[in-house]
């Protein structure tokens, strides 16, 4: 797994064990997940695992708010084809016909567009963490500390 994670450029962090709050972004989409699951089973509790596989294809589905892009979508460079879509085509008889190119092409379309996918999302995020930032310093207090001063 070292070698894998060396040619693709990843780097692994490990967090301690039975510590939620060393992986912060795991534990916020627990919470994300855990509420959509209470509000679609709550009036049969024990089918819960039936709901786990179509609420994770439609938060993979959805644009985020900070990127304005789905996960799906940075992930694989391309729209899901969902359930709304298919709808949406039989609705207006418009049917999607998939561009015929070779691997080659395939592949260099594919990182052009994951490359500006990227360029763009990053910019959203960093529009997305201004404004959050803003929202966060109109209540927050500038203090000063002095040297040796009890904090």
């Amino acid at each position: 797994m070292k070698e894998v994670c060396r040619l693709l450029g990843i780097k692994q962090k490990t967090t301690t064990p039975y510590h939620p709050m060393c992986n912060g972004l795991v534990e916020r989409f627990n919470a994300t997940l855990k509420t959509c699951l209470r509000r679609l089973c709550s009036e049969q509790p024990q089918q819960w695992h039936r709901y786990i596989n179509p609420l994770q294809f439609a938060y993979r589905e959805v644009p985020q708010e900070s990127k304005h892009f789905a996960p799906f979508e940075l992930l694989y460079g391309r729209t899901v084809r969902g359930p709304m879509h298919i709808l949406r085509e039989l609705w207006t008889k418009e049917i999607e016909e998939p561009d015929v190119k070779s691997r080659y092409e395939y592949v260099l379309n594919l990182r052009e567009r994951l490359d500006d996918t990227l360029k763009i999302a990053r910019e959203e995020l960093e529009k997305a963490q201004g404004r959050q930032k803003r929202y966060y310093d109109r209540t927050a207090k500038r203090r000063k500390f002095s040297v040796g001063e009890k904090v």
